[in-house]
């Protein structure tokens, strides 16, 4: 079960990214990290670009505390 914070649907809409790009971003990630918090993170590249997904995960289920386009540092 995938359960989202009201701060990462509210950032989902304003970044224009889905539910279907963060589940597919859960189940099949590029890559993967701890964050802040020790708070997991996975990303998936998109057409449009890389998403973040922020999370937390508790026994079967996922709480999605935020969702980013990630930003490419091209120094």
């Amino acid at each position: 079960m995938i359960y989202y914070t009201e701060h990462s649907k509210e950032r989902m809409i304003l970044r224009g990214i889905t539910e279907i790009m963060v589940k597919s971003t859960l189940l099949k990630p590029d890559r993967s990290g701890i964050g802040y918090d020790e708070k997991s993170l996975v990303f998936k590249k998109f057409l449009k670009g890389t998403i973040k997904v922020v999370f937390v995960k508790k026994k079967s289920s996922y709480i999605i505390v935020s969702v980013i386009w990630e930003l490419i540092n091209k120094n």
